[in-house]
C-alpha cells in the first residue's frame, strides 16, 4: 500500500505526495517511487482525502506494472527435462520471485525465508518433480515430533500450518510455471489447527495491572494503557504520531504500524489490513496521560513541531519510533516484577476484546475496534462467556418471564 503524505498550507491541504516500493534491487535493496499528486481547489478535506487514497492505489499498480515490466519476467527454467532439486527450484526461482514483487512486506519475507531454510533442509535434495504426498506428510510428522526450536520447544499447530502454506503457495507458483506436471501438495490434507485458548487478563488480573502500571514511567505507562485499554497491536501503538490524535473528539486514528527485520532493520509501514486503518476513542483517563506525554515530549525536543512526530520515539530523534522488540521485553519485564501471568503486548490486545465484551459491548463495536474484517472472528477469539456470565443470563431469563 502507497504511502500517503498530505502536504498542507495555512492549515488546508494543498497537495498528497506519494511513496511506494515498487521491488528491490539486485543487493536486495528497497526501490521507491514517488510522486505529488494534487487535489481540486473545490474539493472539500475528505473529498481531497479520498480522491488521494484513489489515486495512489491506481498509481501505485500502474509502477509495480511498470517495474516488472522494466527488469523483465524472471527467467524461469522450463526444460523438464533438467532434474532440478527442490532447493535450487526454492532458493533460485521462487524465492526471488517473491523477494522482488514489491507486493510483499519485509516481515512476510523474512517468514518465508525462515520456513524456507527449514523445507529446504528435509526435502531440498530431492527433485523437485519427483516429490511425492507421502515425502511431504513425512516432513510434517518431523516438524511436529522432532524439530525442536532455539529454546528447545516443539513447535504449535499454527507454525505447522505455515509451512503448509508456504509449501502450497510454493508447489502452485511451480505447477502454473510448468516446473511439475503434477502438484503433490493438492493430495496432502492441511493440518488440523486445535485452537488454543486466548491468553487475556481476568477482570481481578487486570485491576492489579491497573495499579501497577502507577509504577512505570509515563511513555511505558501511554504504551500499556494503549494496548489494553484501545486493543492495538504493538506495531500499530509504536506506529502512532501526535497528529494522529483528535484530543477534542477524544479519538485515535491508527494510520500507520512500524516493523522490525534483521534484514532491514526498523520500517514504517500501512497496517496490517485495510479494516485496520481505523478511529477508536479515547478513555478521559487515558487522554489526560497524553497531554502529559505531549508536555514531555516539547521539552524534550525544544517545543519543535511535533504533529508528525511519534509518540513513543528514540530518545534522540522524535522522527523515529522505537523498535518494537524492545517494547516486548519491557512488557515481559513488567509481568513477572507485578507478579502477574506472564503475557505479551499482543495478550494486553486480546484482554482489551475480552473485557469490552465483559462489560457489555456489542460485538460490532468490539470489531471496529480491534479493526477486524469479519465480525466472525471477533465471535470466535473473544465471545466466550464464563460460569458468571451465564449464571447471570439464566437469572435475568427467569426473571423475565417470572420463572
Amino acid at each position: 500500500m502507497a504511502t500517503i503524505i498530505e502536504n498542507c498550507k495555512d492549515g488546508k491541504i494543498v497537495s498528497f505526495k506519494f511513496k511506494v516500493c515498487v521491488g528491490r534491487d539486485e543487493n536486495k535493496k528497497q526501490i521507491f517511487r514517488c510522486m505529488t499528486w494534487y487535489p481540486d481547489e473545490g474539493m472539500t478535506t475528505s473529498q481531497k482525502k479520498k480522491e488521494a487514497a484513489l489515486a495512489a492505489a491506481t498509481w501505485e499498480k500502474d509502477q509495480k506494472q511498470q517495474f516488472q515490466h522494466d527488469i523483465g519476467a524472471p527467467q524461469l527454467y522450463r526444460n523438464k527435462k533438467v532434474s532440478m532439486t527442490l532447493s535450487e527450484f526454492a532458493n533460485n526461482i521462487w524465492m526471488p520471485f517473491f523477494e522482488n514483487d514489491g507486493a510483499h512486506r519485509n516481515t512476510t519475507l523474512e517468514m518465508y525465508r525462515h520456513i524456507l531454510s527449514r523445507i529446504v533442509f528435509f526435502l531440498g535434495d530431492m527433485p523437485l518433480q519427483k516429490i511425492t504426498p507421502i515425502q511431504i506428510s513425512r516432513y510434517f510428522q518431523w516438524l511436529r515430533n522432532d524439530y525442536h526450536t532455539h529454546l528447545n520447544q516443539l513447535v504449535s499447530d499454527s507454525t505447522v500450518k505455515h509451512h503448509y502454506d508456504i509449501l502450497k503457495i510454493m508447489f502452485n507458483f511451480a505447477e502454473k510455471n510448468d516446473f511439475i506436471q503434477i502438484n503433490p501438495i493438492r493430495r496432502v490434507n492441511p493440518p488440523r489447527i486445535q485452537r488454543k485458548k486466548v491468553n487475556a487478563l481476568s477482570a481481578e488480573e487486570a485491576s492489579a495491572f491497573f495499579k501497577e502500571i502507577e509504577n512505570c514511567n509515563l511513555p511505558f505507562r501511554c504504551i500499556l494503557m494503549i494496548m489494553i485499554t484501545m486493543g492495538l497491536r504493538r506495531g500499530e501503538c509504536l506506529g502512532l504520531q501526535w497528529q494522529d490524535i483528535d484530543f477534542y473528539a477524544l479519538t485515535i486514528s491508527v494510520q500507520r504500524s512500524v516493523t522490525y527485520t534483521r534484514s532491514s532493520g526498523i520500517e514504517i509501514t500501512p497496517p496490517k489490513t485495510g479494516n485496520s486503518v481505523r478511529e477508536i476513542p479515547i478513555m478521559e483517563s487515558l487522554l489526560s496521560l497524553l497531554v502529559d506525554l505531549k508536555r514531555l515530549r516539547e521539552a524534550q525536543f525544544n517545543h519543535r513541531a511535533l504533529d508528525r512526530s511519534f509518540l513513543f520515539c528514540r530518545n534522540d530523534d522524535p522522527f523515529m519510533p522505537r523498535d518494537p522488540s524492545s517494547i516486548t521485553r519491557a512488557t515481559k519485564r513488567f509481568f513477572r516484577k507485578a507478579g502477574l501471568p506472564d503475557m505479551s503486548p499482543h495478550d494486553l490486545r486480546h484482554t482489551c476484546a475480552t473485557l469490552l465484551i465483559a462489560t457489555g459491548a456489542d460485538i460490532k463495536s468490539v470489531q471496529e475496534i480491534m479493526g477486524h474484517a469479519d465480525a466472525r472472528t471477533t465471535l470466535n477469539f473473544y465471545a466466550k462467556s464464563d460460569l458468571k456470565q451465564a449464571r447471570s443470563a439464566t437469572k435475568n431469563y427467569a426473571y423475565l418471564f417470572k420463572l
